[in-house]
């Protein structure tokens, strides 16, 4: 029998050894596939989303506090120590013009209470603070080009006011003569004449005016940045409650899904996360708003009564120097009758109490009032806001403010009735001349206008200072409070997602 294939290959084993068996490719086409929407494939899905939720709320909440915590530092760092800086550089100002009046007042007389070179002492120390002021305020304003602008306009018309007050002492010492109150027409032409570089030929402009609208700007600088802070501190509110809704809400649906789906009991860790997920919500919303109610404090209760006092300080030296220059012009009608408006101008703008008409029935008003009010009852006061007292008082807030702030009008209402005093004096005479600017000016003796304006400078600075104390306390506090929300999200945003993860781990592994 020879080895050629005489008959055909029997098919049917062939067949039978397909249909048997499966293929390689088979195995590469029917390889089984979980279907989407399994159990395991949903919890990885809601772990994966839960992280991602929360990794977006911790950037995008810690994200949120830092600028909210940048804006509240520009307030108190910058915006603050601008508007204090000019604030007393005003106050300053007036001052000094009041020593140079109350120097030339002296003249060469050695029998007045206060001498020449007391009053000139003052004016020095007046100048050196006024100058660390623009000092101040120049490192406050610092990238704030039109400020700084402002600034050098400021300090240039300072220059000059300085130079011009220095000539006018010197030829008061040369030319002055022995006599109180009795400087010759060029010593108080030079006078005018830096009386105009400090306020303008119309009492509209000049050195004083510029500084105003540098301090103007400061305080538009504070207002704007505490408004944007206050709006972002309610944004940064909402986003904490937002997010604590979307992560309370999911990990509560997951943890119904779970309990159903496996039929047991609550998943702790589920549990654990979902509480992380409440102390990041009522945690978060609840540290913001104590954060907002600290620097609403700091802002709207503290610093606005600062900035009214302030601006009150400084318009009553500039009154207070207006007694003075009154006196100074007490022989020349028109110069004396604009001194006289101007000290009544400054009155109403620090309290504006109706039914005063001139400076005596202005000072029968604020008596009036005076008696009138009591600490329980400062914002039923008829004085508006448009006043800084009428400011104050309608803005009584921490404990012993009203007491202090009735004190210091108190005091206003002292100075008022001396200065009524002061203007029946007879001036006509050398003797009485004299009388009236010891009255003026010394400050040692009982009952004289100068003391009764120290007295209320003093009661004033008192009120002031009570409001710096709550400011520099609660600004801190707000910076503080809302600086913990830049990094403790990212740390509950960890714990959650390790929690997550703890929690969903042993059911995984139930499909392993």
């Amino acid at each position: 029998m020879s080895g050629t294939l005489t008959q055909a290959p029997n098919r049917s084993t062939a067949h039978r050894a397909a249909t048997s068996g499966t293929s390689f490719s088979d195995h590469l086409t029917h390889i089984p596939h979980a279907p989407r929407g399994t159990t395991p494939n949903i919890l990885r899905a809601a772990v994966a989303a839960a992280g991602v939720l929360a990794i977006i709320a911790a950037v995008v909440l810690t994200t949120a506090a830092s600028g909210v915590r940048d804006r509240i530092s520009t307030v108190g760092d910058t915006d603050a120590p601008s508007v204090r800086a000019t604030d007393d550089f005003l106050f300053r100002l007036q001052d000094m013009d009041a020593q140079l009046v109350n120097a030339l007042l002296v003249n060469g007389d050695s029998q007045v209470h206060v001498p020449r070179a007391a009053s000139e002492a003052l004016y020095e120390t007046d100048r050196k603070t006024a100058d660390l002021d623009l000092e101040n305020a120049t490192v406050a304003l610092a990238g704030d080009q039109t400020a700084l602008k402002q600034l050098h306009t400021v300090s240039d018309d300072f220059g000059q006011y300085q130079a011009q007050a220095v000539r006018t002492l010197a030829d008061d010492e040369r030319v002055g003569g022995p006599v109180a109150g009795a400087a010759p027409a060029a010593v108080f032409a030079d006078y005018q004449n830096g009386h105009d570089l400090l306020f303008g030929g119309d009492d509209k402009g000049g050195l004083m005016k510029a500084a105003a609208d540098l301090e103007k700007s400061s305080r538009d600088a504070i207002d704007s940045s505490a408004s944007s802070a206050s709006r972002s501190l309610n944004t940064v509110i909402g986003e904490f409650l937002l997010f604590g809704v979307l992560l309370v809400g999911g990990l509560t649906v997951l943890q119904v899904y779970v309990f159903r789906r496996f039929k047991r009991t609550v998943n702790p860790a589920l549990a654990g996360a979902t509480v992380v997920a409440l102390v990041l919500m009522i945690g978060g919303a609840a540290g913001t708003a104590a954060a907002a109610a600290d620097f609403h404090t700091a802002k709207n209760d503290a610093f606005d009564s600062v900035l009214a006092l302030s601006e009150a300080n400084a318009t009553s030296a500039g009154i207070n120097a207006d007694e003075s220059r009154w006196l100074l012009a007490h022989d020349t009608p028109g110069p004396r009758s604009d001194y006289q408006q101007s000290f009544f101008r400054a009155e109403q703008a620090i309290a504006d109490v109706p039914g005063g008409t001139d400076i005596t029935t202005y000072a029968g008003a604020v008596y009036q009032e005076q008696k009138a009010r009591t600490v329980d009852d400062l914002s039923q006061t008829s004085m508006t806001r448009n006043s800084s007292f009428g400011e104050e008082f309608h803005n009584i807030t921490f404990p012993g403010e009203a007491e202090a702030a009735l004190k210091a009008f108190d005091a206003y209402n002292t100075y008022l009735q001396d200065d009524v005093q002061l203007r029946s004096m007879p001036l006509n005479t050398p003797v009485g001349l004299k009388a009236a600017i010891d009255f003026d000016t010394n400050a040692d003796t009982v009952g004289s206008s100068d003391q009764a304006f120290n007295a209320y400078s003093q009661a004033l600075g008192d009120v002031i200072t009570l409001n710096e104390a709550q400011f520099e306390s609660s600004m801190p506090a707000a910076k503080s409070g809302i600086g913990t929300w830049t990094w403790l999200p990212y740390v509950l945003t960890a714990l959650l997602i390790g929690l997550t993860v703890l929690g969903l781990r042993p059911r995984l592994n139930e499909y392993r």
